[in-house]
Order: C-alpha cells, then sequence, then structure tokens
C-alpha cells in the first residue's frame, strides 16, 4: 500500500490527499505491469514501460506522459526534520 509523508506534503504546499490518491494509482498501475512482467523505467526526466525478453536489452514497449526522475531512490531525514531524497 502506498504511503504519503504528510509533513513533507504540507512543507510542500500540497494536499496530502492528493498525493495519496496520486500515490495510490501509480502503485495500483505499477503492481499490474509487474504481474506481466513488465518495468516502469523512468530516467532523465522521460518514463517508459519495459519488458525483459532475454534479448539485447529491454524491449521498450510505451513511452508515458509525465516527468520522471530515475536517481538511485534514496532518502532521509534531513537537518529540518524532513525526508529528502537524493540527498
Amino acid at each position: 500500500m502506498a504511503s504519503v509523508n504528510e509533513k513533507e506534503c504540507e512543507a510542500a504546499g500540497l494536499n496530502p490527499l492528493d498525493v495519496k490518491r496520486i500515490a495510490q494509482g501509480l502503485s495500483r498501475y505499477a503492481k499490474e505491469a509487474q504481474k506481466l512482467g513488465i518495468e516502469v523505467f523512468g530516467g532523465s526526466g522521460s518514463g517508459s514501460l519495459r519488458f525483459d525478453d532475454r534479448g539485447n536489452g529491454n524491449l521498450f514497449l510505451a513511452v508515458l506522459d509525465g516527468d520522471f526522475n530515475g536517481g538511485h531512490g534514496a532518502a532521509d531525514e534531513s537537518d529540518d526534520g524532513l525526508i529528502r531524497g537524493e540527498y
């Protein structure tokens, strides 16, 4: 189940319920993709769906709209007490 960090939402000026709705939707679709063997891939601002058919590189199934970042995903609590990523 997707979880939402309310303090961080409020620090960003966002409604935690809006963030929760988006997180749950993306999580639901990511789980559906995983069941089909599809990887949701993000990097350099673009997103795609990919499939490992054991060929020379994964099959590039679809391009996704929106902003996607493919950093290493690390996050930790910062000096201000908020959780921040890519520190």
